[in-house]
């Protein structure tokens, strides 16, 4: 109830202020005189509009654009349909290593010309399936720009872990060349208990645990964007290094707490782990009122893990068991584009996707107490998907305040297992989409979109894994595993008011075939017995998923002014995630697992710009997450995340921050049944705790 009251007050707050009047919201005149003409739907912020926040790069920027939020498309097959809502100097970058907030991050504020911020549909050709979109335009300087970041992250007991990032572009003419290296560094440290208790919630065992777990990677990459004759010409390039470990030890006790043994965990990734990319387009005007653009692009790499629990009980000889793994994925693709705007008020794109994947997993188990080799199904797997995509679609401009993009792309795949698990199935998917923007005011757009997406399949669903931190939970291989897919509705009414504040209501209702989620994975022998079962992702039919967000930001200067305050600033973000399907095993529905009904953050900022200080907090919150495997229901409660943080900006290197972050530990609850959950029967409850160290973080950030 109380946080209902919480979101409630919120709304009601910021319904109030946009009744307050607006400060040059439809142009922004007073910080953009020098910017570009405006497109209808469209506004234009010049660097004057951020100098309160003393950006150092384009990402602080971007972050405060009122009613603007980053995406990074939707997890959906192809590249193209992965298309996010941030382009730089028009163009999406041709890369998939590296999200869009690392690419940000790289260009300098001083860099920035100005950011165009589209609130219509099929803005533009880079991003089409995107109703709000903004493009990063640069300055063309001959001098070299870039960004350098240092960071220091301690803790209680684990020590300091250093990270840096810097990155630099040189233009010269057409021509601008990029290099950005990284490395960065993360440690955890947990304790707590866990408790093993029968059915009827009696203690048989506690183990407490603490240990300590960790990140390491490293990056270089590099660009090169230039003109050859009409042609607008690419290139981009990345390798990674990667490398993780967990420690965690347990000592046990019985129910009247004398020791009966202990546990050693180790897990790591060996540090040769390797991934590289490289990727690059050509654009250019082939034929009257067409533009042509060719991507491609090609990644590899290495992904390996290996661990081993060595368990010591009074009495019993020593056991380990021991897991490793190693995966190969590969991507290709190749894609052709072309706008042609010869037809009046439409702009028509069509073109093909072409895609080859592929997946070589390796997965071994050994158990030290017989000294031989545990089978497991699907261990070792070669999973390969070739996929061809033909797509058209057209952006119809109605008027300069309403635009409707309605397209299809059709898919044609074939899908092939060979290894443990041997399959071959073929898919042809047609994939509409109509999305319709009107802006009502200068101040308010209205979204409404229909659609149809498959999901994309994780090939590592195909081969076996087991996490060796639940109780060696085994996630098995499925060769029967399908593309999800969804017919989707939904609606977005944002508001801007005042100069820099804006609401935001989004809401969509789903209908799914195939769903993904949990299943049953069965081992029979050649007789037809059961040997073994394990869980592992699976299709559980239709399901219904219905989803609302409602953001907030909130500028304060109106209340806080005639009492000498200025530059304080709150900003909301609420997701609620309903949902209903079938259990396979109760025959009774059910939420999705891994999916919680919702989750807050609240984030406050107070910005000193005469004395160059910022203050700020923020605190994220989620509803308990539940799986439900076939034995097995499952459930972990996560604490609040807090940091608060004070940020210096007028120091002669940069910008210097300071921030604490209570980590959100968290409370996982195993509900064991005996036969499977159908049974009712309730046969072991396992609880855990883990609390985890506070984090202390020391930045410098800078431009040049």
């Amino acid at each position: 109830m109380r946080v209902f009251e919480i979101r409630s007050a919120l709304l009601a707050t910021a319904m109030a202020v946009m009744t307050v009047p607006s400060q040059a919201v439809a142009n922004d005149s007073s910080a953009n005189a020098d910017a570009p003409p405006v497109r209808a739907g469209s506004r234009q912020f010049s660097p004057d509009f951020f100098t309160t926040y003393a950006p150092v790069t384009a990402l602080d920027m971007v972050k405060r654009i009122p009613g603007f939020s980053i995406s990074e498309g939707e997890g959906r097959r192809g590249f193209g349909e992965n298309a996010g809502n941030v382009l730089i100097d028009g163009d999406r970058p041709s890369t998939k290593s590296d999200d869009i907030f690392t690419t940000l991050s790289r260009i300098p504020a001083s860099q920035v010309e100005y950011i165009e911020l589209s609130e219509q549909a099929g803005a533009d050709t880079e991003t089409q399936g995107q109703g709000q979109v903004i493009n990063i335009v640069r300055k063309r300087t001959a001098k070299v720009n870039g960004t350098y970041e240092g960071t220091i992250v301690a803790g209680t007991r684990y020590g300091f872990q250093p990270s840096i990032n810097a990155s630099a572009t040189l233009r010269r003419g057409d021509t601008s060349y990029e290099m950005n290296v990284s490395s960065y560094s993360e440690r955890v440290y947990g304790f707590g208990p866990e408790d093993f208790k029968t059915g009827s919630a009696a203690l048989l065992e506690r183990r407490f645990y603490t240990g300590k777990g960790g990140h390491d990677q490293a990056a270089l990459g590099g660009a090169i964007k230039t003109k050859l004759g009409d042609a607008k010409v690419n290139l981009n390039g990345q390798v990674r290094w990667s490398d993780s470990f967990d420690i965690r030890q347990a000592d046990y006790f019985n129910r009247s707490g004398v020791d009966t043994g202990d546990e050693l965990l180790l897990r790591g990734g060996p540090v040769n782990d390797i991934n590289y990319e490289v990727g690059g387009d050509v654009e250019f005007s082939g034929l009257p009122e067409t533009n042509t653009k060719i991507v491609v692009l090609y990644q590899s790499g290495r992904e390996s893990s290996n661990s081993s629990i060595e368990t010591t009980r009074v009495g019993q000889p020593v056991t380990l068991f021991e897991t490793f793994s190693r995966n190969k994925p590969t991507e290709a693709v190749v894609r052709m584009q072309n706008d042609w705007r010869g037809l009046g008020r439409h702009a028509v794109q069509f073109g093909a996707e072409v895609a080859y994947n592929r997946l070589d997993a390796r997965f071994s188990v050994a158990n030290s107490v017989a000294g031989a080799v545990t089978s497991f199904p699907a261990s070792n797997v070669l999973v390969q998907e070739t996929r061809f995509e033909p797509f058209v679609s057209d952006v119809w401009t109605l008027g300069p305040s309403c635009t409707v993009e309605a397209g299809a792309i059709a898919e044609f795949s074939k899908l092939t297992l060979s290894g443990d698990s041997k399959a071959e199935r073929s898919f042809k998917f047609i994939k509409p989409r109509a999305i319709a923007t009107w802006t009502i005011d200068p101040q308010t757009t209205l979204e409404l979109r229909a659609e149809r997406q498959v999901a994309q399949l994780d090939f590592n669903e195909f081969a076996t894994s087991v996490d060796v931190t639940v109780g060696n939970q085994v996630d098995a291989g499925n060769a029967d595993l399908v593309p999800e897919k969804t017919n989707s509705f939904s609606g977005l009414i944002r508001h801007k008011f005042l100069e820099r504040g804006s609401v935001q209501l989004r809401g969509d209702y789903q209908m799914v075939n195939d769903t993904q989620d949990l299943v049953p994975i069965t081992i029979r022998d050649t007789n037809g017995n059961i040997t073994a079962q394990f869980d592992g992702t699976g299709n559980i039919g239709k399901s219904k998923r219905w989803n609302a967000e409602l953001e907030i930001t909130l500028p304060l200067d109106w209340l806080t002014k005639p009492v000498g305050i200025a530059g304080v600033e709150v900003k909301y973000i609420g997701h609620y995630h309903g949902s209903k399907v079938t259990d396979p095993l109760t025959g009774l529905n059910r939420r999705m697992s891994n999916r919680p009904l919702w989750h807050q953050q609240w984030d406050i900022r107070y910005d000193l710009a005469d004395l160059g200080l910022v203050y700020g907090a923020s605190f994220s919150v989620q509803e308990a997450n539940y799986a439900y495997f076939f034995n097995e229901i499952r459930r972990q409660r996560e604490g609040t995340r807090s940091t608060i943080f004070i940020e210096y900006t007028k120091f002669s290197l940069g910008t210097l921050r300071f921030e604490v972050t209570d980590m959100a530990g968290f409370h996982r609850d195993r509900f064991i049944y005996a036969g499977t959950r159908a049974s009712g029967s309730l046969d072991q409850i396992v609880n855990r705790k883990r609390s985890l160290d506070p984090l202390l973080q020391l930045t410098l950030s800078g431009k040049f």
